[in-house]
């Protein structure tokens, strides 16, 4: 049976992703939110952009400076 590679998703605050985490008070992040799908989440190192996420930003820094390169 084949199984199927997700690509790792980017946070949208600072741009770690499931390889690289980044480091908070408590520890490395984690995700508060992800879709996997898009590839894109918020990581609890970037609560802040919790507020992009619920308005509709899904792209990390990542993404974007890929796009425009």
């Amino acid at each position: 049976m084949r199984q199927s590679h997700l690509a790792p998703a980017y946070c949208i605050g600072c741009g770690c992703d499931d390889h690289h985490s980044c480091d908070t008070d408590y520890g490395k992040c984690t995700w508060i939110i992800v879709d996997r799908e898009l590839s894109v989440g918020v990581c609890s190192g970037c609560e802040e952009a919790l507020v992009a996420w619920q308005q509709g930003a899904r792209t990390a820094p990542v993404m974007q400076a890929r796009a425009s390169a």
